[in-house]
């Protein structure tokens, strides 16, 4: 039953993800509501970040690395991300002057729409070939960078985005963030294409 756990966990975090962008949805810029939707929508998205370190962490000790593992934990992690995205440049984070309190730009969004989209075709693809497609340093540093920006810009929109008087530290680490979040994506995409390259000149199905 142990060597499920990881796999639990992963599940768990689907559900956990499903909450999340139900939370968000409550959101609105023009009419703030009276109860903390973004904190709540926070503390949903840290306790899906943990479950997702903890359940990698146990694969590797349990040595059960599983294909329900390899395809399963990082769509899961690209749904969250994704979706919250998605969500933060929708018009319930446009204040009435136009302004995304979240600071996401929309091609930005696409720009890891594309990588993450890539990078799960040859994912699948190099399963169905039977050769496993695990994710690469780079691609954890990129998970890592885009949790962070996630974070900040939920901070930020729950605590200092309405009060005109907010440090300007909150607003400049969370444009850093997000910069750094985008790009390195992109860098990572390439790195990504690089390592599969052998994969597209396989045979199709």
């Amino acid at each position: 039953m142990r060597r499920h756990v990881p796999n639990l966990l992963t599940t768990g975090r689907f559900f956990l993800a499903i909450g999340f962008f139900i939370v968000l949805a409550f959101y609105d810029a023009y009419n703030p509501p009276a109860w903390p939707v973004i904190d709540l929508a926070l503390a949903i998205f840290l306790v899906a970040v943990a479950t997702d370190v903890v359940d990698g962490y146990l694969a590797r000790r349990m040595g059960h690395q599983t294909a329900f593992g390899r395809i399963a934990d990082p769509f899961v992690d690209k749904i969250i991300i994704c979706g919250a995205m998605v969500y933060f440049i929708g018009g319930e984070f446009i204040r009435r002057d136009g302004v995304n309190v979240t600071g996401w730009q929309t091609w930005m969004v696409v720009v890891i729409l594309a990588r993450e989209l890539l990078v799960t075709g040859m994912r699948s693809f190099s399963e169905s070939h039977g050769i496993p497609f695990a994710a690469s340093l780079t691609g954890k540093v990129k998970m890592f960078l885009q949790c962070v920006a996630v974070t900040w810009s939920l901070a930020y929109v729950g605590h200092w985005a309405a009060d005109a008087g907010a440090p300007a530290w909150t607003y400049v680490g969370r444009d850093i963030s997000i910069w750094t979040a985008t790009l390195f994506t992109g860098v990572s995409g390439l790195v990504y294409i690089q390592r599969a390259y052998h994969l597209l000149r396989l045979p199709p199905d």
